[in-house]
């Protein structure tokens, strides 16, 4: 088919030779080839015309004046379009040398002079066909270039037998690396990969190598410039005959502005738009997340739904505009608490995940995952209700906005998300009846129950300025003379409905919501003002130990606070006591030694109170400024017939006299466990064989007289009767395991 049937234009060629009879001969030639002809006699006139008409081909004399063909071959292989324009030289200069030349110039191919005339016609044939493949591949590459560099679409390739690896163009400006640094090695490429994501794609290498399909992954890509670009890549195998790997082929492209345009979109599907907070779809997924989680864990969860009181108003007074700055406010103020909340640390709670989420309107919900129990729930909720206490201020104006909350726990009131915002949810409107700005559980029993317990918060801190605590003094006394040696302070409650509470219902509260620090203060003063006023009532000078919380041995400020309650007082450094406990030297050792060594220097007495029921350390125990270890009532309940609790105070004696320390025996309630004690040479108890701890009024006959609990032995008075006693604990130690001591 012609050119002229095909609709396309005919090739054009441009003859170039001094002899314008044998152009006359090529022109007829070409023409019936189907050829279009241009003409230059000249190399000078061929250079001008090339650079006008753009031939396809060009037929160049070898021998003519002013510019040879060489010369002609060779400028024109220097003009853009040249590079590739097929130059068919005619030469009569048949030698070798001719032939090297022509090509060294740049000639595509040469026929010899004379031409032979159907030999031009096949040569001219194939040059053009070969040229228009050449011409639509390079456009091909061209195009390919350009799609890639639009889609930031790169390619490598790695070789099995070399292990040498190339890249594309597109490959380097994706990586930011000079062509000469772009690793040429498997080793070297993975370097470009982000640390956390190579694993993944030696996986992905290894699955496309061995059997299995192609394989895709998506990983982050260190660019030379620092930069992190998210890479799209597809790992292909090419194989032999025999299925045995010849290559490695992948591309690369970067999704970067997929990514983020992605996560764009997440962001509008999960968050919302007014608060920035993540939304019920977020937080319906986040939920069953953190269900499945704690079933694994065997762990309660609670979720809390918050709803504004009475937000309406807002609305219609200052306007939407206003409602949503509103909002906002509210947003950032329930992130604030819970922040705040997470750093003083939940009771009871480890380290876990809490979510916060804008169920729509005025409504938002926080999740609370390791709930160890509810009263944890329930100090969050108050934290929030306490965060609302403080004023807004939306658009000039100042205004107040209290919520309800109403709390769900799982697995008790819901099994799975719906469940559960359902029951917080009815918990919340409970919360509104009971006249808004409260919380509530969705389960009965644990409502009364935190109820019960945050009641009992809110009347600890009125306590102090009620003046409802009071103490009770237990005598500390020599166990062969019954003389009393010391007393100590034990706080009480006496509440004004429930009668008077023991430490242990409401101490762990005080810790709780840090109101013990505040009771240690007021228990320290009233003990050295107590023991003061004894002394100056003509009672005799006995030390009064005070328990001191963990908290206030671990705080700074405590030896100035002690100084300043004993100068206040009047009362001698010397007969005041302070005890702690093996857990609070092991929690923060340096911060109590520290003040325990300050202490002491004051003159103030130190007592290791439970000794031998924490992790006690011998090595600690020598360095402490102790002046007396306190053996716990479990070794002494257990002494008589109970082998084990007798050879643990014995060690406890040993260890004590090791260390030149007192020693004083808890618990002490039988008589024959006074004489086991005697035996191991403990001398000091307290316990209720001696008394009970007793009001102020009842101690003060007590000082400077014998303890009225059991008739003592005469006998045990006469001189010489504690003589080799300390030193006979292994004849005293079968008889206190056999029961038959005392």
């Amino acid at each position: 088919m012609s050119a002229e049937a095909s609709g396309t234009q005919a090739p054009l060629a441009l003859v170039v030779d001094d002899d314008p009879a044998l152009r006359l001969l090529i022109r007829a030639k070409l023409r019936k080839e189907g050829v279009r002809v241009a003409e230059a006699g000249d190399g000078a006139e061929a250079l001008e015309a090339f650079d006008r008409i753009a031939p396809d081909i060009v037929l160049l004399d070898v021998v003519m004046p002013r510019l040879d063909g060489f010369a002609t071959c060779r400028a024109l292989r220097g003009r853009a379009q040249g590079r590739r324009t097929p130059i068919l030289m005619l030469t009569g200069l048949d030698d070798v040398e001719s032939i090297d030349r022509a090509y060294d110039a740049g000639a595509t191919d040469f026929l010899p002079k004379p031409i032979n005339w159907p030999m031009l016609g096949h040569r001219l044939r194939y040059i053009l066909r070969t040229s228009a493949a050449v011409n639509e591949l390079a456009a091909s590459q061209a195009r390919l270039a350009r799609s890639q560099r639009v889609a930031r679409l790169g390619s490598w390739e790695w070789d099995a037998a070399s292990g040498r690896v190339c890249r594309s163009d597109e490959t380097l400006a994706l990586a930011g690396v000079a062509a000469e640094r772009f690793p040429a090695t498997l080793p070297g490429l993975l370097d470009l990969v982000r640390p956390e994501d190579r694993g993944r794609i030696l996986d992905a290498a290894a699955r496309c190598l061995g059997p299995a399909a192609p394989d895709s992954i998506e990983f982050g890509l260190l660019r030379a410039d620092g930069a992190i670009r998210a890479v799209h890549c597809h790992l292909e195998r090419e194989v032999d005959e025999s299925g045995a790997v010849l290559r490695l082929h992948g591309t690369v492209q970067d999704v970067t502005e997929r990514k983020l345009a992605e996560e764009r979109i997440r962001h509008l599907a999960y968050f919302d738009a007014v608060t920035g907070l993540p939304n019920r779809s977020w937080l319906l997924e986040r939920l069953d997340q953190m269900i499945a989680r704690a079933g694994r864990r065997d762990e309660k969860m609670a979720v809390l739904f918050l709803d504004l009181d009475q937000f309406k108003r807002i609305n219609d007074t200052l306007g939407h505009s206003a409602g949503d700055a509103m909002l906002g406010q509210v947003a950032r103020r329930i992130e604030s608490s819970i922040r705040r909340e997470d750093a003083l640390g939940r009771a009871g709670a480890d380290a876990a995940e809490v979510s916060i989420a804008r169920l729509g309107g005025d409504e938002f919900c926080v999740l609370l995952e390791g709930v160890g129990r509810v009263e944890d729930a329930a100090r969050v909720a108050k934290r929030l209700l306490e965060a609302f206490g403080e004023p807004f201020t939306v658009e000039g104006f100042e205004t107040f906005v209290s919520a309800s909350i109403g709390i769900a726990i799982h697995p008790h009131d819901g099994a799975d998300g719906s469940g559960l915002l359902k029951a917080a949810d009815a918990a919340m409107y409970h919360a509104k009846e009971r006249g808004r700005n409260n919380h509530q559980f969705y389960s009965h029993a644990f409502n009364e129950r935190a109820a019960e317990r945050l009641t009992l918060e809110n009347e600890l801190r009125r306590a102090l300025e009620r003046d409802e605590f009071t103490l009770h003094y237990q005598p500390k006394v020599h166990g062969i003379t019954r003389r009393l040696v010391g007393l100590e302070a034990l706080v009480r409650w006496n509440h004004p409905a429930r009668g008077l509470v023991m430490p242990g219902q409401f101490i762990p509260v005080a810790e709780e919501c840090r109101q013990i620090l505040r009771i240690d203060e007021w228990v320290l003063g009233a003990a050295c003002r107590q023991n003061r006023a004894w002394q100056d009532a003509g009672g005799e000078a006995v030390p009064v130990s005070v328990n001191l919380s963990g908290h206030q041995f671990a705080r700074p400020g405590l030896v100035e606070v002690v100084a300043r309650t004993l100068e206040a007082s009047r009362l001698d450094p010397v007969h005041l006591t302070l005890e702690v406990t093996e857990g609070v030297l092991m929690a923060d050792h340096e911060v109590v030694s520290a003040n325990l060594r300050r202490l002491k220097a004051m003159g103030v007495r130190l007592s290791l109170d439970d000794f031998g029921t924490g992790y006690s350390s011998l090595s600690y125990l020598k360095r402490l400024p102790l002046d007396e270890i306190k053996i716990d009532q479990s070794f002494t309940r257990d002494i008589v017939g109970g082998a084990d609790s007798a050879a643990i105070v014995a060690a406890i004696v040993a260890i004590g006299r090791t260390l030149n320390l007192e020693l004083v025996a808890e618990g002490v309630e039988t008589e024959a466990q006074r004489s086991c004690l005697i035996g191991q040479g403990c001398e000091v108890m307290q316990g209720y064989l001696f008394g009970r701890p007793q009001p102020v009024e009842a101690v003060a006959g007590l000082l400077g007289a014998r303890v009225a609990a059991g008739a003592p032995d005469p006998a045990r008075d006469e001189p010489g009767y504690h003589q080799g006693q300390l030193h006979q604990a292994e004849r005293f130690l079968p008889s206190c395991a056999s029961g038959t001591a005392g």
